[in-house]
Formats: C-alpha cells, sequence, structure tokens
C-alpha cells in the first residue's frame, strides 16, 4: 500500500482547501490512475483512514470511493477493501508517453489565398468605419424589412397550421420549386417544370453537388483564365485537372476550345456568361452559338453560373445558355441571394430530371432538408410579386452608385486605369497601369481600413494580374467616395516610397 502520509499530495490535493469536495478527491484518484501514480490492483486506504488523511468527512470519502467503483476506476471487494481496478492495467499510460493531443493524420488540401484572408483582415471585420469592396454583394440596408417580416410571419403561421414547421417538408420544397418554374419560365426563358430544379443552400453547395455527381478523378474541366475560386477549388478537390481558355472584351474565347477538346477529353466547362466573373464582360451572342455547338460536338457539359442575372442596366439581359430549345448539354445555377442578401440562403439547379434524382439522393444524405418556413416566403414573395418590385426598385439605386463609382475612380486615377462599363452586375472590373502594382495597392490599403482583392486571387494557377473587381452595391455613396480616396490615397503612398 502507498504509504499512507502521502496520499494528499498523491491526489494532489495540498493546494486544495482544507475539507476537499468529494468531486475533487475523484478528480485525484483519475488523475493519479490514468497518469501511472497509482498502478492497478493498489489497494487504497479505507474510507475512515482516508478522511482523516485528507481531513474531511468519512461521508465525503465514501461518495468519492463509490463514484470512482460506478465508472470502473475503483473496485470494492467484500472483506478485503477498495482496489485500483485491474482492468485498467491495458489502458493506462505514464504521464511520459501520454500523447499531448489526438492529431489524425489528415489529407493534404492546400487552401487557395482566396479563402486565406489573413488576420490583418479578419481584424478589420470587426472594425468601425472600416471598409470593404467585396466581390459585389447586395446592400442588406436596402432590404423591404417591413415587408419581409410580415411574409415571414404569414409563412409561419401558416407552418403551425398545417404541422409543417420542422426541418423541411417535401410540401415546402415543392411549393418554392413551382415558384422558381415559373419565375424561370417567363424572366430567363427556361422551359423547366418543377421536377428539374433541385434545391439548395448556396451557389458553392449547388456546384459542388453537380461537380461530385458528374467527376470522377483525373476528368478535364474546362474554366475561364480569371474564374470565381470556390468553382476550381471546388473541382480540384473532387480530383479534376484544369485547363484554361482566355478572355478578352467580348468574354471567354470560344475560338480555343475546339482545340482544347481535340488535345483533352473534356468533361465539363464552368462558365459565368451574363457577367463573367470577375471581369463583368457579357458573352456575346456568337460565341453563345459556338459554346453550345462545341459543347453538343464533343459532348462535354456546361456548368452555367447566373449569379446575378436580375442586375442588367443596359438593354434587356441575355437570355442564359440554358434558355436554348436546342440545347442538350447545360445545367444552370442560379440564385436568391444577390436579390436578398447572403442571409436568404437558397441557390437551385435546374438540369434534366435524371441528374435531378441524383442530385436530391445526395443532397437528402448530406445536407438534409431545407428551411420549411424560409422556403414559404421566398415562394410567396416570388407569386406575389413583391420580389420582382423590390428587384425594379434597388437595381435604380445599384445603377447609381456604378456611376459613383466609376466617377471617382476617373477622377482618382484618370489615365492610370482602364476599366470597361459592364453592362450589369455589382462589379467593376479595374485595370491599372504598370506603375501601380495591385498587390501592394492591396496591402497598403489595408493600413487605410480598406480591404480589396487583388486580381492574381482569380486566378487558378495563381498568374499575376494588375486589376481589382470592386463591388460598389454593398456600399452606399458616400462610402464608396470614401473607400475610393483611400485606395487612391495607398497608390500615392506607395509613388512616394518608390522615388
Amino acid at each position: 500500500m502507498v504509504q499512507l502520509r502521502k496520499w494528499r499530495p498523491l491526489l494532489k490535493l495540498d493546494g486544495a482547501q482544507p475539507q476537499a469536495s468529494y468531486r475533487k478527491i475523484v478528480e485525484g484518484l483519475v488523475s493519479a490512475i490514468a497518469e501511472g501514480r497509482l498502478r492497478p490492483g493498489t489497494l487504497l486506504p479505507g474510507t475512515r483512514e482516508m478522511a482523516q488523511l485528507l481531513d474531511v468527512n468519512r461521508k465525503t470519502v465514501i461518495l468519492a470511493y463509490e463514484e470512482a467503483v460506478t465508472k470502473g476506476w475503483l473496485v470494492s471487494i467484500q472483506r478485503r477493501g477498495t482496489f485500483v481496478s485491474t482492468q485498467l492495467a491495458t489502458g493506462a499510460v505514464t504521464a511520459a508517453s501520454a500523447p499531448k493531443s489526438f492529431a489524425p493524420a489528415l489529407r493534404d488540401v492546400p487552401a487557395a489565398a482566396y479563402f486565406t484572408p489573413g488576420e490583418q483582415v479578419t481584424k478589420l471585420q470587426h472594425r468601425p468605419g472600416a471598409l470593404f469592396f467585396d466581390n459585389g454583394a447586395c446592400d442588406h440596408r436596402l432590404l423591404p424589412q417591413a415587408v419581409l417580416h410580415r411574409y415571414y410571419r404569414n409563412a409561419l403561421r401558416n407552418s403551425f397550421t398545417t404541422n409543417t414547421v420542422r426541418h423541411g417538408t417535401e410540401g415546402s420544397g415543392q411549393y418554392l420549386r413551382n415558384a422558381l418554374a415559373e419565375m424561370l419560365r417567363h424572366n430567363r426563358g427556361l422551359n423547366v417544370d418543377a421536377q428539374q430544379i433541385c434545391l439548395t443552400q448556396g451557389v458553392q453547395m449547388s456546384l459542388y453537388l453537380t461537380a461530385s455527381a458528374l467527376l470522377k478523378p483525373g476528368d478535364v474541366v474546362v474554366v475561364e483564365r480569371l474564374s470565381y475560386p470556390p468553382a476550381w477549388e471546388i473541382f480540384r478537390q473532387l480530383g479534376a485537372q484544369l485547363v484554361t481558355v482566355d478572355l478578352d472584351d467580348e468574354g471567354c474565347r470560344v475560338d480555343q476550345l475546339d482545340e482544347l477538346c481535340r488535345r483533352h477529353n473534356v468533361r465539363m466547362m464552368y462558365v459565368t456568361p451574363h457577367h463573367q466573373f470577375p471581369t463583368t464582360v457579357s458573352l456575346r451572342a456568337g460565341r453563345r452559338q459556338q459554346l453550345l455547338e462545341l459543347a453538343r460536338l464533343h459532348d462535354f457539359c456546361i456548368i452555367e453560373e447566373d449569379y446575378d442575372h436580375e442586375y442588367h442596366f443596359a438593354g434587356r439581359p441575355y437570355l442564359p445558355l440554358a434558355s436554348d430549345s436546342a440545347q442538350r448539354h447545360v445545367i444552370y445555377i442560379g440564385s436568391l441571394s444577390k436579390s436578398l442578401g447572403s442571409t436568404f440562403r437558397c441557390s437551385y439547379i435546374v438540369a434534366p430530371s435524371n441528374l435531378i434524382e441524383v442530385l436530391e439522393r445526395t443532397a437528402a444524405v448530406s445536407l438534409g432538408q431545407g428551411d420549411a418556413v424560409m422556403q414559404r416566403m421566398l415562394a410567396d414573395l416570388i407569386n406575389d410579386g413583391e420580389l420582382k418590385k423590390h428587384l425594379r426598385r434597388v437595381s435604380k439605386e445599384y445603377r447609381r452608385r456604378r456611376e459613383t463609382l466609376l466617377s471617382c475612380l476617373l477622377e482618382a486615377f484618370g489615365e492610370q486605369i482602364a476599366v470597361q462599363e459592364p453592362e450589369g452586375g455589382l462589379a467593376l472590373w479595374v485595370r491599372f497601369c504598370d506603375s501601380i502594382d495591385v498587390n501592394q495597392l492591396a496591402e497598403k490599403a489595408l493600413e487605410l481600413d480598406l480591404v480589396v482583392r487583388s486580381g492574381r486571387l482569380f486566378s487558378p494557377f495563381d498568374h499575376p494580374e494588375n486589376a481589382l473587381r470592386l463591388g460598389f452595391a454593398s456600399l452606399n455613396p458616400e462610402e464608396i467616395r470614401a473607400a475610393t480616396q483611400r485606395l487612391a490615397q495607398a497608390a500615392r503612398a506607395i509613388g512616394e516610397a518608390a522615388k
């Protein structure tokens, strides 16, 4: 038996209050056993002796012993005493060999720079007065709050009445798919019904579900030379091989695609033809027809992401590739997040019924059902015309903000920049002259509490790109002017440092 006078330090109760609680005693016993200081089979003092040694009430020791026995650390043998359980012989470890933490082997998936904003950017997210040129998010401050409150209350009340207020229901999903199908038929020319729509909770989720259903490791995916980073990261993580086509002032260089298809067995192409991400240019009609013909000829599928179809300021918007009556190769991905903000996580995939069945099964296993109340609310907003009314109102404001940013940029930088005024969308693509390094510009802007993304972050192969994507919709005119002034101040600081 361990010498009686050593029990108090053995259980690490020297620093504790004189009257140690039974929980402290249990913790001391467990720690001593787990660290090998109390060996399996060790006889413990009787409860009366232990109470004297620890200067506690005997009932306290009895409670501690009983709990340790219940949890399997100790065993009590009638007429013999209380022992450390011998069943712990194989599991007990010494302090020297005990691992400090659990570190399982992980698959090495290096994160692209786009997904690692850095400590300084993270701090600015919580700093008053910090400004962000984002990728083109809408302004939550312009949402019709009273309307949204009313529609959500009505959807919640309806869900209680019909006993569907739970984590997603087939009824609410079908109701929203019907509303989306009607909207897509009338506003975007898609010949689609509800059975050809899969609901998701974001564009990236839609991309992942679609790509995981169609790609296998080694498949070739074509993306544009500058593209949406989450998309090409998804393809890479699924084991795809990326190849790129160039861009010009009319969008994707479709003429390069035929040669790529002859050199590679292309499985898929990802495009944003309405307002190319990040350069904002719209793919012209001739190139659209050529792209659809190449997909038919080489039998690859096109993932068309139409992330901001609602915001088109010059003439009528282009109809999606998926609206072409002769096409059989386009999978269409849209979202309501650019209409109502990122809080409303609703994206959708339009595809042939057989693919939708696969996507629905995958979503059911990995994602579960959607929010029944939110689905009902969004469907009612579409059906009652409130979403369309909201979009008409904010489009005028976003157009005004685009003009404000263009004016401020030209005033601040003049001939140092080149910007092609986009036909729509919520961002500008601004190219800088060689004397201004946008990577340095982005770093210097951080010192002035302004966040911008360097153009090379949109390159799948990290190629330098002396341009910035400046989202204007989430900033009001005063914030746009302040942000542009900070950007110009950062450029001046770089110029002075170079002298």
